[in-house]
């Protein structure tokens, strides 16, 4: 079966840039075989989130992101550098989720206006992995260098993300796989997967 892969775009406003980039990542990991979703969180409009509140949990934007994150075996994330860290957006996107993450793999892919992009993509890496996920040890970032006029030039920057694309398709399957069996495994020998209890 092809593996399912949620690329997000994690701004909450028209990003041409940003859309760029998740776009050609999106369009690598298809080359790959995945079956790939986009989701565009300036389209869903979550509410900022508020632990524990039922009525919350029941907002048809936060059904549909957890429906997703769900159905997804990895996921490519998209951030701009905001203050150097995620976009607010995307951080209330991971406030919403946890157990959606468990197990499953993320290449990190981020648009910046002069810097190297490290210090959004490594928060995007750490929220990912304290959702016992995993991350693509790679990634690529876009400064506004990167761009003439509005459109994505530098074949390095290019080169990186289509990597990550093809890369994400490539190993979510074998990590779901390979955790979704753990979990059935009771003790210490099932590791963490078994924190997260019968995948069926």
């Amino acid at each position: 079966m092809a593996p399912k892969i949620l690329v997000v775009c994690g701004s909450s406003r028209e990003d041409g840039n940003l859309e760029q980039v998740v776009g050609l990542a999106a369009t690598a990991a298809r080359a790959a075989g995945a079956e790939v979703r986009e989701l565009f969180l300036r389209e869903v409009q979550l509410p900022m989130m508020v632990w524990g509140d039922p009525h919350q949990a029941m907002a048809d934007e936060v059904v549909q992101v957890r429906a997703l994150a769900s159905w997804a075996d990895g996921f490519v994330i998209g951030t701009p550098e905001y203050h150097g860290s995620m976009s607010g957006a995307l951080k209330n996107w991971f406030d919403f989720l946890y157990a959606e993450f468990a197990g499953k793999f993320a290449g990190v892919v981020a648009t910046t206006g002069g810097g190297t992009g490290d210090m959004s993509i490594t928060a995007v890496k750490t929220c990912f992995q304290w959702c016992h996920g995993f991350v693509l040890p790679f990634h690529a970032a876009a400064s506004a260098a990167a761009f003439t006029g509005a459109q994505l030039t530098d074949p390095r920057v290019i080169d990186r993300v289509e990597r990550v694309g093809h890369d994400v398709a490539r190993y979510a399957p074998l990590l779901r796989a390979s955790f979704d069996a753990a979990r059935t495994i009771e003790g210490p020998a099932g590791g963490v997967a078994s924190l997260h209890g019968d995948a069926g």
